[in-house]
């Protein structure tokens, strides 16, 4: 037979291969519908007493939470684990999951394993003796092999893996960075459909001494044609950080299920014939669990140069920065915002101020900031830094330049920014009394008619119910104290007992800017019917010279008092009782 006979009846065969039937169960047949589709596969399905068979449960579009195992006798099953990847169907990747099983025979025969699906049809499995010939082997060892084929050219930069099913790259735009810098990079993974026939994680490090940070949970997908076959390319977009200096080789890698050709003749067989005749030399291979690792890239980490700023935090990027305060004037006691802005492109983790530690005739409170991202992976966008005033006196006053330090990788050297000073005007505040029955500000002259239940919160916890009970619990507490009668029931009078309520109330409820607002108040007229002078001159200085150690105690609540109201304090569930202690044992002392 000559070398053209050879080849029409190797074709012959490669056809007929197209045409057998695969070995599979299926719970449901629309396998390219978005909902959710099992089916059970089972590779190889002829075995050598001795080795084992896999069971592959696939669930497209969903998750199977268990699957249970058949009874067969000779046949012994376990389920060896669980994995989330992608199936390739119609040359289209689905998110899948799958459930593994090894199958180990106990004897030689022919074995029907029953449908581990409902409505699935059973899989077969064919376990023989070692000495008997493989039913697949392709060629003839006697027979002249035909001549290697010249592949197409690769695109550069593509390195062909798994016998030419996959590749992966690292994409890395620079290759020297320095410690704590966050570098844009993109992995790609090109994969043949129905040879690689499901991604079992995403792309991972092979290097401990680097970082991937927010990586995209869903690939980028596009087609290309590589070497005559298509190919299906998923994109990662990350951002990689590396934690120590020196000189490093950085790979990724991806787990991969691949039908690997038999042999190197089948392998040329299908080059010959090219896509999509070529898909056939795989149809009977069981698909293996590997890790395509992509071209080794190297990278060097140069450290933070000596002489960093005092202030400076480790933000290695670049970025801009402006500040601004809202609103632009307000009175001697009304809360005031103080804004940061600083953008750019960098670690933004590591980017951080305390803005105004302590400015006179102001007071400050803890700041709170939030990111803005400007791409998917965060390595650009803006960090807002918010931080409550409160000024203690009226006039013109200026808050100072807010600074901000960093390390600059494309000039090399660290970098002081700083904004402009905010000049504000401070008007001279309204009725203390006033205000201070108001926890927001100001009562408007008209209030807002209210026609529909725009919050949640009870009725007793709201403004303008707050400030009614507020005031009638202060003038009972008050008369209570001003005529010192000994009619209260256990030692505590009724004024207090409500008080003590509604302290409770506030602190089961979790509303910290009435808890410490009522507290401050119960406690300032307590302590002026106690001392006999007005709650506006109870100072500081007052509490601790007459409540010793405890006066401190007592200071501290009524600082929380604001900072509850303006910088959001929540105190934890038993920082709420001892308080509570505190003002219970406060307002019954001056009770008896």
């Amino acid at each position: 037979m000559g070398s053209s006979q050879r080849h029409w009846v190797r074709l012959i065969v490669v056809v007929l291969w197209l045409l057998a039937p695969t070995k599979s169960a299926v719970a449901t047949t629309d396998a390219t519908a978005d909902t959710t589709l099992s089916y059970a596969t089972i590779e190889p399905d002829r075995i050598k007493l001795g080795d084992t068979a896999g069971i592959r449960v696939t669930t497209l579009y969903g998750h199977l939470t268990s699957v249970s195992l058949p009874s067969v006798p000779g046949l012994e099953f376990v389920i060896t684990g669980r994995a989330e990847g992608l199936e390739f169907i119609a040359g289209k990747s689905v998110p899948a999951s799958f459930i593994l099983i090894r199958v180990t025979p106990k004897f030689v025969g022919v074995f029907t394993i029953p449908g581990l699906l409902p409505g699935a049809k059973p899989l077969g499995l064919e376990v023989v003796n070692g000495n008997e010939p493989n039913p697949y082997a392709f060629h003839n060892p006697g027979v002249p092999q035909p001549k290697p084929v010249a592949p197409a050219p690769i695109p550069k930069g593509i390195v062909l893996k798994a016998g030419g099913a996959a590749f992966v790259q690292l994409l890395i735009p620079k290759h020297d960075v320095y410690v704590g810098e966050s570098v844009p990079v993109d992995i790609e993974v090109g994969i043949r459909p129905g040879i690689v026939t499901s991604l079992n994680g995403p792309p991972t490090l092979s290097s401990s001494d680097f970082t991937l940070n927010d990586l995209s949970k869903q690939p980028i997908r596009r087609e290309q044609v590589i070497e005559g076959s298509p190919f299906e390319i998923l994109t990662w977009h990350t951002v990689l950080a590396a934690v120590k200096p020196g000189r490093f080789s950085l790979a990724v890698e991806a787990p991969l299920s691949v039908r690997d050709a038999r042999s190197t003749q089948d392998s040329e067989i299908a080059a010959r014939l090219g896509w999509p005749f070529s898909q056939i030399i795989y149809n009977k291979v069981a698909p293996k669990d590997v890790k395509v690792p992509s071209p080794a890239s190297d990278l060097q980490v140069l450290p933070l140069p000596p002489g960093e700023p005092k202030e400076f935090g480790g933000a290695v990027g670049d970025f801009q920065v402006t500040s601004d305060i809202s609103p632009a004037g307000a009175a001697v006691g009304e809360p005031q915002t103080l804004r940061l802005h600083i953008s750019g492109a960098g670690n933004f983790d590591r980017v951080n101020s305390t803005m105004v530690d302590r400015l006179d005739h102001w007071k400050t409170y803890p700041v709170k900031s939030a990111f803005t991202p400007r791409n998917a992976v965060g390595y650009s966008g803006e960090k807002v830094f918010e931080q409550p005033l409160i000024a203690e006196l009226a006039g013109e006053q200026t808050i100072p330049a807010l600074e901000f330090s960093y390390f600059n990788p494309n000039t090399h050297r660290y970098e002081r920014v700083s904004t402009q000073p905010v000049n504000v005007t401070i008007t001279a505040s309204p009725d203390a009394v006033a205000r201070s029955l108001n926890t927001k500000g100001l009562r408007p002259d008209h209030p807002r008619p209210r026609t529909e239940v725009d919050e949640l919160r009870p009725l007793y916890f709201r403004e303008e119910f707050l400030a009614g009970s507020i005031a009638l619990a202060f003038i009972l507490v008050g008369a209570w104290f001003g005529v010192r009668r000994p009619s209260a029931v256990g030692g505590v009078s009724k004024a207090v007992e409500r008080v003590l309520r509604q302290l409770d109330a506030a602190a089961r409820a979790g509303e910290s800017s009435s808890f410490f607002e009522v507290a401050r108040h119960a406690l300032l007229q307590a302590f002026a019917a106690r001392w006999r002078i007005a709650p506006d001159k109870i100072t500081g200085a007052e509490l601790r010279a007459r409540l010793g150690s405890m006066g401190e105690d007592v200071e501290r609540l009524f600082a929380l008092a604001d900072e509850a109201k303006y910088s959001g304090y929540e105190p934890a569930a038993a920082d709420f009782q001892g308080w509570m202690a505190l003002i219970r044992s406060q307002l019954t002392t001056v009770d008896n």
